[in-house]
């Protein structure tokens, strides 16, 4: 079954399937469907969650063995599969096809940081879409953008007049997490006005100096000293690290994948949600190693989830530090 992630909510309320695929180049549309699945899963008695990152030497028949040991009481769990790029191996797709066919009380959730039509040839994609549902998530075109603006902006309950709306569309340049932030903070800045484009640029002027992005261009750019100033910033006005992690880790996966694209990347980056002059930040920041900092983001996640010991601000300053520049981490060590 093929469901579109603005539908998952609907198809969710008429009950629980046994599988789930979720696929997309919308970092944010993606996080919100997994999102939902599980509150939905955890609604429906799936109270037990077992994560998978995928990474290389991932040892499959260990995770049969995992995912077929039932605890003390059989009760239903929610079984995440995460794999940071399209590499699918042949031991990975017949687990994975094994386990949607037969699923027994679980719910299994596999998500990709892409979405493009060779997946629905795949034997693993076709099981689960037979058995279960299939949430691809397309890059949003630029004529979808604004409406999908205004009807973010009802959901944040922020009134924009046209131009405001032409100027959000303008600074958001198609980037949905972005455009996301900003109609948060002027739900808290300026609840219950009807906003202007003069009035959104003063608003966004004065109150988004540390925002995530600024954060991971930063990274990009390898400033280390405004990398270490906008996390001193972001702590100070009370964020946690669990709140905003996604963001760099979606932009790792992205730099993964366009490490494995060939030839010209001027296509690939708009699939991504990168645009204009950005692509041109991400093109200078490929040679970096991003496969190897994106398993190192699974300790950082844990931390800041209280899964794991360790200080999460600590540990993602010197994450984001290796992310700027491998040769930093000693000079700008806490």
């Amino acid at each position: 079954m093929r469901v579109s992630a603005d539908q998952l909510g609907k198809h969710l309320r008429t009950g629980l399937k046994s599988c789930y695929l979720i696929a997309g180049n919308e970092p944010l549309i993606a996080l919100e469907a997994c999102d939902l699945l599980r509150a939905v899963a955890r609604d429906s008695g799936a109270t037990d969650r077992l994560v998978f990152d995928v990474a290389s030497g991932f040892d499959w028949d260990a995770w049969r063995i995992d995912v077929r040991s039932l605890g003390l009481f059989a009760q239903t769990r929610l079984i995440e599969v995460r794999f940071p790029s399209l590499k699918i191996t042949q031991g990975a797709a017949e687990s994975i096809a094994e386990f949607a066919r037969d699923p027994g009380l679980d719910v299994l959730l596999v998500t990709l940081p892409e979405w493009n039509k060779s997946l629905e040839r795949q034997d693993w994609v076709q099981a689960i879409d037979a058995n279960g549902v299939v949430v691809p998530v397309s890059t949003m075109s630029r004529e979808n953008f604004v409406p999908w603006l205004r009807t973010r902006a009802t959901r944040h309950q922020v009134q924009l007049t046209n131009d405001a709306f032409e100027e959000l569309n303008a600074r958001a340049e198609g980037n949905l997490l972005a455009a996301d932030q900003e109609l948060a903070k002027l739900a808290l800045l300026a609840p219950g006005q009807v906003i202007d484009a003069v009035t959104l640029v003063d608003l966004v002027a004065d109150h988004a100096r540390y925002d995530v992005q600024a954060l991971w261009d930063a990274v990009l750019r390898g400033d280390a000293e405004r990398v270490r100033h906008i996390l001193r910033a972001l702590r100070g006005e009370g964020e946690e690290p669990a709140s905003f992690l996604w963001y760099p880790i979606a932009q790792m996966q992205t730099l993964m994948l366009a490490s494995e694209q060939r030839g010209n990347l001027s296509s690939f980056w708009p699939t991504r949600g990168v645009f204009g002059s950005r692509a041109a930040l991400y093109q200078r920041a490929l040679d970096r190693p991003w496969a190897r900092l994106f398993r190192e983001a699974r300790v950082v996640d844990a931390a800041s989830k209280g899964r794991e010991a360790g200080d999460p601000w600590v540990l993602l300053e010197r994450w984001l530090l290796r992310a700027t520049s491998p040769k930093l981490v000693e000079r700008f060590a806490a």
